[in-house]
């Protein structure tokens, strides 16, 4: 972290992200501090920042909630890593995935594939995303599942995607790529713990 970051005051840090300069700029987030605070400028909407900072244009706005999408998804990352949480059951597996990847399942409108990457105490080392489109064979390619885990020297790894419809029901499609993905880790020699599927509210493990 940048030292000099820190000693800035909340105003700064928000006049800073917009990529705005000059006293307009921090009149901007001054308001925004005294009228929403921190925590519910992460709920804010772009029409309710412009409504109260009337002089900021819609794309400092944009970079500004860019930033705070940031560092939601850095916090989120770091609490479930220093909670040592580990994936030990289909049940632990499920709970980890909906906390990390719930977001996605509730907003992506497009189907996300991740692998969670694993250390020999089935505690998670990282997540990577591998594609964004319709789940398929030829788009999942074990070469690119097993890069990331490789270069992480992961002992296993969990597959992850969602079902923008909400509706976690593993398809035919899902199913034939786990068996895809086993195949390629017993020569990997890191094995695919689980695959997880996220939908709205619930998630199903396929293994």
């Amino acid at each position: 972290m940048n030292r000099s970051l820190l000693n800035c005051s909340p105003a700064e840090l928000i006049a800073m992200a917009t990529g705005r300069r000059g006293a307009a700029a921090y009149a901007d987030a001054h308001k925004l501090v005294e009228k929403l605070g921190l925590r519910k400028l992460a709920d804010a909407g772009v029409a309710e920042i412009l409504e109260i900072c009337r002089g900021m244009k819609p794309d400092a706005v944009n970079r500004l909630m860019a930033g705070v999408e940031i560092g939601l998804r850095i916090a989120e990352l770091k609490s479930e890593y220093e909670s040592e949480t580990r994936i030990n059951s289909p049940a632990t597996a499920i709970q980890f995935c909906l906390k990390q990847f719930g977001r996605m399942a509730r907003e992506s409108k497009q189907e996300e594939f991740w692998i969670v990457t694993l250390n020999t105490k089935n505690v998670p080392i990282d997540c990577h995303q591998i594609t964004v489109g319709t789940l398929r064979n030829s788009l999942v390619h074990p070469r690119e599942v097993f890069r990331p885990a490789i270069r992480d020297a992961a002992n296993g790894i969990i597959a992850v995607h969602n079902h923008p419809s909400g509706d976690p029901t593993p398809s035919d499609q899902d199913i034939s790529v786990t068996e895809r993905l086993e195949q390629t880790a017993e020569v990997v020699g890191i094995p695919v713990i689980d695959h997880i599927v996220v939908g709205a509210d619930k998630a199903i493990s396929i293994q």
